[in-house]
């Protein structure tokens, strides 16, 4: 599946968790314009250990008039009992300052989950109470979540004495409640303008077009290099498992997608907008309002609008080529579901049940990141199926 070539304004701004970087104006061809003046430096928070997840993320900076730098404080490394990070210092006109973690003692503030919900993070009660209307109960409310204690942190009925979550650190630009386990992750800026795009969702197993030009593809297991003809002409590449999306945090993924005459290795920064492109009220277009991806070009396709992009999940449907992934992954073509959409598309029932359903398919493909890919769609893309999003150019990560 596939999108025409992307024109913008602007420039783009390479904003990761701990990296630093300025702004580039590498842009895909019939880009023009730019940002006045160049914008200041991500304050950086390095932690001292290893990261744990109450990391506070650095300082975001949209690019902006003025030349000066931000500079972060070195952090300490996240635990359960103090957050690192401080403020990013301003440069003289530079760029917004990101706003660190603070510090607290240890508190009896956690999600205790409730042996009847054991496969349902606490967070999905949150981000199902996003999906009801204003005069609605609220699952949040029940008397089983709050008068025994369960899910107390994810539904906000405790706090832990910091002023914000207990987890530590700045949330990204809006989004809904985490259940990663890796904190908030980096803050990324809105985005309030542009054209409504929509992602559509494809894992066909081939070998990414974008390979020929370094992108790595894998042998049979999904995870060994393997830089033959594609599986799905008869040779013996396939795409890598790696390129399943993967969270980074409560609020931002990773990301690869499929446009057509693809501009290899460009990546874009989307925003959801809480609406489907076929369902205005999709409930899980709606529980991932205001979340945000980072999404790397990987391959190419013929069958998509101009105005979509073609997100690469696991279980996401294997469009015109019907028969590779049931060969590598030993499964029957009804068990991948129809070839646009997938798992979601042949489940049925209601919201929950669908995503349930999904859960349990999800569970047969092969052990590591292609299982752990699928299992994102249900618990951090919350089974959206077909949501609008803004978009914007970005330089890529140093870790996509």
């Amino acid at each position: 599946m596939s999108i025409k070539r992307l024109s913008f304004l602007g420039w783009s701004c390479f904003i990761s968790l701990l990296s630093v970087s300025a702004c580039s104006s590498d842009m895909p061809s019939g880009m023009a314009g730019g940002a006045a003046g160049s914008a200041g430096s991500l304050g950086t928070v390095a932690g001292s250990g290893t990261l744990g997840p109450t990391q506070a993320s650095g300082g975001s900076n949209a690019a902006q008039a003025g030349t000066g730098s931000m500079s972060g404080s070195t952090g300490v490394a996240g635990s359960n009992t103090q957050s690192g990070g401080g403020n990013g210092a301003g440069g003289a006109t530079g760029g917004s300052v990101g706003t660190g973690g603070t510090g607290g003692a240890p508190v009896p503030c956690t999600d205790k989950q409730h042996p009847d919900h054991a496969s349902e993070p606490c967070s999905i009660w949150v981000e199902w109470d996003q999906t009801k209307g204003a005069n609605e109960p609220k699952d949040c409310d029940a008397s089983w979540l709050t008068g025994s204690g369960y899910c107390l942190k994810s539904c906000g009925k405790c706090s832990d004495g910091s002023g914000g979550s207990s987890s530590g650190g700045s949330s990204g630009g809006g989004g809904s409640s985490g259940g990663t386990g890796l904190g908030p992750g980096p803050k990324l800026p809105d985005i309030s303008n542009g054209n409504v795009y929509w992602a559509s969702r494809y894992w066909d197993c081939c070998k990414p077009h974008c390979s020929q030009q370094g992108l790595p593809s894998c042998g049979v297991d999904g995870v060994s290099q393997n830089g033959g003809n594609s599986a799905c002409s008869g040779g013996s590449a396939y795409a890598c498992y790696s390129q399943a999306p993967r969270a980074i945090g409560d609020n931002v993924s990773y990301g690869y997608v499929a446009v057509p005459n693809p501009s290899c290795g460009t990546c874009y920064h989307l925003q959801f907008t809480g609406t489907g492109k076929f369902n205005a009220n999709d409930p899980g277009s709606k529980a991932i309002a205001n979340k945000h991806m980072i999404v790397k070009v990987a391959n190419t396709g013929g069958d998509v609008a101009g105005n979509q992009f073609d997100l690469a999940v696991p279980g996401g449907g294997v469009g015109i080529n019907a028969n590779t992934c049931t060969a590598q992954w030993k499964l029957s073509s009804n068990d991948l579901g129809p070839t646009a959409g997938g798992f979601l598309t042949a489940c049925t029932g209601s919201y929950e049940q669908k995503k349930s359903c999904v859960r349990d398919k999800c569970n047969k493909l092969p052990e590591g990141d292609a299982r752990k890919g699928c299992l994102w769609f249900v618990d951090w893309f919350q089974a959206a199926d077909d949501p609008n999003f803004r978009y914007e150019p970005i330089s890529c990560p140093n870790d996509i």
